[in-house]
């Protein structure tokens, strides 16, 4: 087994064996816990692990499945030295053990994206009962305070989680957002909020722009939130192409 394999084996085993008594009253969502995905874990991780250890980053992105997704259009973001750091299935939890666990090291990108939270939402019927939304914020916050402690130089860009089909997950997805542009220091952190782009006339989610799960998004979806990336990532000297995506009709 090398040497990587051994380290997160390790680690794995020990953030499952923590007492919860460790953590106080704090919030599951702000208690660092590995993935319980087999089919990404460790495998991706150990993969995205080599790619911040052997390349030049100056973008990453962090976040679950939506974000993971950017990684159908690889020449998107052709020239920005990205590190795609979304994990399908993430919740607020499994971004704090990535991140104690070296996802950020070594590296020292001039940006950061961050949209988290969607899978912390899920009604109690999933495989783990949905979070309350001040506690989704809080497990957001704690991300924040892991990517400043170290990547000090680092911008951070906190994207609101985008809106999802009407009902009791879409409710859990306002109130987090309502809460979110407190986050922005007006220095090193900005909070930019997509939701108007995601819907349609009344208000509810744009389903032209997402797939049939109403969730993750398809490729017109992706040109929407990549459009309104394009200023941001322009502003560090980065680059985003539109032409890769098919533009909305």
């Amino acid at each position: 087994m090398n040497t990587i394999n051994t380290f997160l084996t390790a680690m794995l085993l020990f953030s499952v064996r923590i007492p919860v008594e460790m953590f106080g009253d704090q919030p599951s969502t702000v208690i660092p816990m590995p993935s319980a995905l087999k089919k990404f874990m460790p495998k991706l991780f150990e993969e995205k692990l080599r790619e911040a250890k052997n390349g030049k980053v100056d973008l990453v992105m962090i976040g679950d499945s939506i974000t993971h997704s950017w990684s159908k259009y690889p020449n998107c973001f052709k020239g920005s030295n990205l590190l795609n750091l979304g994990f399908p299935g993430d919740r607020t939890q499994n971004v704090l053990w990535r991140i104690e666990n070296g996802a950020l090291d070594r590296i020292s990108p001039k940006l950061v994206t961050l949209m988290i939270g969607t899978n912390n939402m899920h009604d109690s019927k999933e495989a783990y009962p949905a979070d309350k939304p001040e506690d989704i914020v809080s497990g957001i916050k704690a991300i924040v305070t892991a990517v400043r402690t170290r990547l000090p130089n680092s911008k951070i860009v906190i994207f609101s989680v985008f809106p999802r089909k009407p009902g009791s997950e879409n409710d859990r997805v306002i109130a987090v957002n309502a809460m979110l542009p407190k986050l922005g220091d007006g220095k090193y952190l900005s909070h930019l909020n997509l939701t108007h782009l995601l819907s349609d006339e009344s208000g509810q989610l744009n389903k032209t722009l997402y797939n049939k799960d109403l969730l993750h998004l398809n490729a017109q979806g992706y040109f929407v939130w990549a459009k309104a990336l394009k200023p941001v990532l322009e502003k560090h000297g980065l680059k985003v192409d539109l032409k890769v995506l098919p533009s909305q009709n």
